[in-house]
């Protein structure tokens, strides 16, 4: 996910991104740990787009809070 993408969802939008997000990662790490991947980098993708996702979620809802 484009971090131009990112900035251009709403709060409601991005907060449904993350929760689906993290759903897949800790599916995917399950799946990981009873077999082997065909792409164990699709976890360190999941990881990256959620922290870019929550970064951006905690700038938005702290830009709210401080006007």
């Amino acid at each position: 996910m484009n971090s131009l993408d990112v900035k251009k969802l709403s709060i409601h939008d991005l907060r449904k991104k993350i929760d689906q997000y993290q759903k897949d990662y800790q599916n995917l790490k399950f799946h990981h740990h009873i077999k082997t991947l065909k792409n164990p980098m699709k976890i360190k993708f999941f990881r990256k787009n959620i922290a870019k996702l929550k970064t951006e979620y905690n700038k938005k809802i702290n830009d709210i809070s401080t006007t």
